[in-house]
Parts: structure tokens; sequence; C-alpha cells
């Protein structure tokens, strides 16, 4: 039986010459890629994907910064003037006497008398005791900073070193305020004698010809 089953094996694996016609010449490939050449193209392909991604995506600070920009376009397309930013404007104001640089001097909206001495530099030995440092500047004051043994210099237009008082200047004093001329001071003394006075700065918007912005000029100018 072994011996039959040998037999029968021999001859199935005997050659019968149709082995040949299974041989056929297959074209050679044109591309041949490497498996170092497919990780490359692999790596490369990544990178791009993940450049295209990033820049595609929104950025939040470009799309914040931008908005202003189409609104003053839009207002000025339409002949409007856009609103004005308070914070970035400026002011001329005047500072003589024994300071190193006198004359006009720009200076921000906010300033103080302070800074207004800072900028036009005080001579040694002047005496700034009198200057009321904290005052608000407005824009056309003049500072005037005493020389060395001079007097203090009396109160005059646009003065900020001895402020005004509301309850008991005089029409002439009041007059020396930036925007107020004749008419509105005696608008103010008329206020004070019918109200008994002021109680606060901010009560002069009550007086016919002062509204908010000229308050404003004042702060830092009256007391009470």
């Amino acid at each position: 039986m072994r011996q039959r089953i040998i037999d029968r094996l021999a001859e199935l694996s005997r050659p019968t010459g149709e082995e040949d016609l299974l041989d056929v010449a297959f074209p050679r490939p044109r591309l041949q890629v490497t498996l170092r050449q497919g990780v490359l193209a692999l790596a490369a392909t990544g990178v791009l994907l993940l450049g295209w991604l990033m820049f595609r995506a929104p950025d939040p600070a470009r799309q914040v910064t931008s908005a202003p920009v189409i609104a003053v376009a839009a207002s000025t397309s339409t002949g409007e003037t856009p609103l004005r930013d308070p914070v970035a404007e400026t002011m001329v104001v005047s500072v003589v006497g024994a300071v190193e640089r006198p004359g006009l001097h720009e200076l921000p909206a906010d300033s103080r008398a302070a800074d207004a001495l800072t900028v036009a530099g005080v001579l040694p030995g002047a005496d700034t005791r009198n200057i009321n440092l904290a005052a608000r500047l407005v824009d056309g004051m003049q500072l005037t900073v005493p020389l060395p043994g001079e007097s203090p210099p009396a109160a005059g237009p646009g003065a900020a070193d001895t402020p005004v008082s509301l309850n008991s200047a005089t029409a002439e004093q009041l007059g020396s305020l930036p925007g107020i001329g004749a008419a509105t001071s005696a608008a103010i003394i008329t206020h004070r004698a019918e109200h008994g006075g002021f109680s606060a700065v901010g009560d002069l918007v009550a007086v016919p010809g002062i509204g908010p912005a000229k308050l404003a000029r004042l702060e830092g100018l009256v007391t009470l």
C-alpha cells in the first residue's frame, strides 16, 4: 500500500510539458518605489496638510482688529465724519517764566500742570509752591513759573495757579476762566445768589451757557 502511494505521487509530479506555458514574460514596472521613498513621501504629505490647515484656520486677533477698520471705511464712504477718539486728542498750553524751554507745548488731553512743567523743564531755584501741580490743563492755558525772588503772578485768563471760588469770585475773576465770558459770569453770580451758593462744582451745569464739555474744561480751575 505504501509503495502504491509513492508511485502515485511520482506519477503526479512527473513533468507534462505544460509548465512552459506558464512562463510568461511580464513587462518590467516603469516605477519602482522603495520603502524609504514611500516613508519620505508620506511624511511630506503630512507636513503639507498640516500647513494648509494652519493657514486655513481663522485668526481671532485679526478678526477683532479688522472690525473698526471696516466701520471707518463705511462712514467715510457716506460722507460722514468718523468719531474722534478723545483719548488720542492733544492740546497746546503755554509755559513761561523760570523754565528751560518757555513757549508752547503740545500735551495729551488729560495732562495736568505737573506734566507741562516737566516738559518745559523748571529752572533750579524756581518756586513752584504756589502752582497747583494737580490742576488739569485745558487747551490754550498758560502757566507762569516765578523766577527766583519774583512774586507769584496774579490770576489771569487761563491761569491754573489759583482756582477761582465759585461762591465768592467777582465777575472779573470768573471771566478769567477759559470759555467764561461776561454773560456767563453774570449767570453764575445770579445762580449762586438765587440758590444760596454752589454745593458742588458739578452744579455749574445748571447755569445757562455751561454744559458738560465746558464743565470739563473748568476742572481744576474752580473751587467752592
